[in-house]
């Protein structure tokens, strides 16, 4: 949807939201060098600290003069330099005082453009945010940034962030199948590694690259969007220590058993408005299971964090997909296109090439994209070739942080918060 550009520069109003990404803070610094190259169109800049809930708490900082050495160090910056929030916006008839409040906010500051860094759920946030002020006599032009390690942004060929945590999971899978290699004969026969993904395996299939590097490596993935049969399992894992001597597996966190139950499930947070599944545990579980089942030791490990806060190993390409989407949700806003969402378009195969196209936020909110049927084997337990030619390009190139006496020169960026015009008002009670 077009909104008339304000005839005078308006303020705007960027944050950051869900988990994290090791390219966020360069979509960031996109979105400040292209804010600063249109003074005609944006007066200051402000970024909220821990997305939507330090818009709610008016804790805000002033970027307007921000200089060129900061933004560049947010080029390489991991984890969330605004921090960023496992918080959403309650339904409008549940809390209005949240919605009254964010137009009480934006009228405050004088904010007509509102760029939300997230996933398809803060894309929700964003529509929920867009839809009230406007409906309330404060006209925003609000776009969403796009990123996700988990890879599921319907619609768009790909996340960014994705390719970096792919890059990682990859990396680190082809050295510990190395490492299985040299010791299975004596040692461990099976190793599996549990990537992040509650509802789909986009990470879990990266693993996938390890035939890059070694063709006949005894692989089994076992993606969330496959039902986990056991029986089916422990024979695949019986046929491939037969014939090679060990096997490496990577898993979902998100894997469920043939009645729709997780495997394993870390904890469970109880709110007023709903329940959080905190997922994890399942390489464990099956590293036990096998290790009972052959009688012969067994690893596991979990990268966690780990996978989408490297910035040792950012892929190129993906930096530069990363860094293109805040610009174009800067782009966006200038010609007024309001409720959207800049979204990554192949335009060429080979080479990879891409551009951003504009989709409204309503059509990615909250849908999911999953791993496609083609890109897995028919017992739903291997990666087809279409899967590795779509990983081959997004982790394509290094884009390292700089390294500072041998450790990456990552210091924790300080920003100053600006003091308080309104009320006090707490977010989470």
């Amino acid at each position: 949807m077009n909104v008339a550009q304000p005839q005078q520069p308006k303020n705007i109003l960027y944050a950051q939201a869900g988990g994290v990404t090791a390219v966020i803070n360069a979509s960031a610094a996109a979105v400040l060098e292209t804010i600063q190259q249109h003074p005609n169109v944006f007066g200051k800049t402000y970024a909220a600290i821990n997305g939507i809930k330090g818009v709610l708490e008016e804790d805000l900082v002033d970027l307007s003069d921000i200089d060129d050495a900061t933004i560049d160090q947010l080029k390489y910056q991991p984890g969330a330099a605004f921090q960023a929030c496992r918080f959403d916006l309650d339904p409008l008839e549940h809390n209005p005082e949240q919605y009254q409040r964010v137009l009480e906010v934006f009228k405050t500051y004088d904010i007509g453009y509102f760029l939300y860094n997230g996933g398809n759920g803060s894309m929700v946030t964003a529509q929920k945010v867009a839809d009230y002020c406007c409906e309330n006599g404060h006209p925003v032009i609000c776009v969403g940034v796009a990123k996700t390690v988990d890879n599921d942004l319907d619609i768009s060929h790909c996340s960014p962030g994705f390719g970096s945590a792919a890059k990682y999971v990859a990396t680190s899978f082809i050295e510990a199948t190395l490492d299985v290699m040299s010791m299975y004969q004596t040692s461990t026969k099976f190793y599996i590694m549990e990537a992040m993904g509650r509802n789909t395996g986009w990470l879990t299939i990266a693993a996938g690259l390890v035939k890059e590097v070694i063709p006949d490596a005894p692989l089994i993935v076992l993606p969330a969007e496959c039902k986990f049969n056991k029986q089916a399992f422990l024979d695949k894992v019986d046929a491939l220590v037969a014939s090679k001597g060990f096997c490496v597996c990577a898993v979902s966190e998100g894997l469920m058993d043939e009645n729709g139950e997780y495997i394993s499930i870390a904890t469970i947070e109880h709110t007023h408005e709903r329940d959080y599944i905190q997922l994890g545990g399942v390489g464990s579980t099956l590293a036990h299971l096998v290790g009972q089942h052959l009688n012969s030791k067994t690893h596991y490990s979990v990268p966690d964090y780990c996978q989408r806060s490297a910035s040792h190993l950012v892929s190129e390409t993906d930096w530069q997909i990363a860094y293109q989407a805040g610009k174009a949700s800067v782009m966006a806003a200038i010609k007024g296109e309001h409720g959207v969402l800049p979204i990554v378009k192949v335009t060429s195969e080979a080479p990879f090439t891409f551009e951003f196209i504009n989709v409204p936020l309503i059509e990615v909110a909250n849908l999911e994209k999953t791993v496609p049927k083609h890109f897995l084997t028919e017992d739903g337990m291997d990666v087809t070739q279409q899967a590795i030619d779509y990983l081959k390009p997004l982790v394509q190139g290094e884009k390292s942080a700089p390294f500072k006496n041998g450790l990456p020169d990552i210091t924790p960026i300080k920003f100053k918060t600006v003091k308080p015009k309104m009320q006090q008002f707490i977010a989470i009670k």
